[in-house]
């Protein structure tokens, strides 16, 4: 199916009205999202030079990833930038809905799973797509495990969440990373951002 692959390039940025320093909030696509006080918003050349240094098992979906790639919705990370270690992450992204039109939530969350598995490592899915709610708005959701490899030879043992939520002729994919271990930021700070959510 040729527009997987789309589903890991996602775009738009519109106006942005911000009340204060930890809310983003895009009042064109309806969305607002709160960060963590000790969390930092991402720049768009940030978001870029982080996809690059990820090493992936399939090089040729890695380059088309980076030829595509377009500024993402919304990013943050827990820490600065540089860090040294794996970096807890959050990242909305926004696309027309084309395609996927008569699926469900949770199907389009399956569909980008086979993506997953060729390009990381010892991939495992813990939490098998499923119906949730996001801000009131019904969404799908999965959990995965996996390796993550970077360019200096750098190896993390990374979890990941992923939700979909369609809306009306776009959707929204919502995308989370910290440790497996939690070392350094958790996966309860992801929750509480994706309770902030707004549509």
């Amino acid at each position: 199916m040729k527009f997987l692959p789309a589903l890991f390039i996602l775009f738009l940025s519109f106006s942005v009205k911000a009340e204060d320093t930890n809310v983003f909030e895009n009042v064109t696509v309806g969305f607002k999202v709160t960060k963590p006080n000790d969390w930092q918003f991402v720049t768009v050349k940030d978001n870029f030079d982080n996809l690059k240094k990820v090493k992936m098992d399939n090089q040729e979906f890695k380059q088309m990833m980076l030829k595509y790639s377009t500024a993402p919705l919304v990013a943050m990370m827990k820490h600065p930038e540089p860090f040294e270690d794996l970096n807890p992450s959050f990242k909305v992204n926004i696309k027309p809905i084309g395609q996927l039109k008569d699926y469900t939530p949770e199907q389009i969350v399956a569909l980008i799973i086979p993506q997953f598995e060729k390009v990381f490592t010892n991939f495992v899915v813990v939490h098998q797509p499923e119906r949730i709610k996001i801000g009131g708005l019904d969404a799908g959701y999965m959990k995965a495990n996996y390796t993550l490899s970077t360019q200096d030879g750098k190896n993390f043992d990374t979890t990941s969440e992923l939700w979909i939520v369609p809306r009306g002729d776009y959707f929204f994919t919502i995308g989370a990373g910290t440790r497996k271990d939690e070392k350094t930021g958790t996966r309860e700070e992801i929750s509480k951002i994706i309770e902030s959510i707004q549509f």
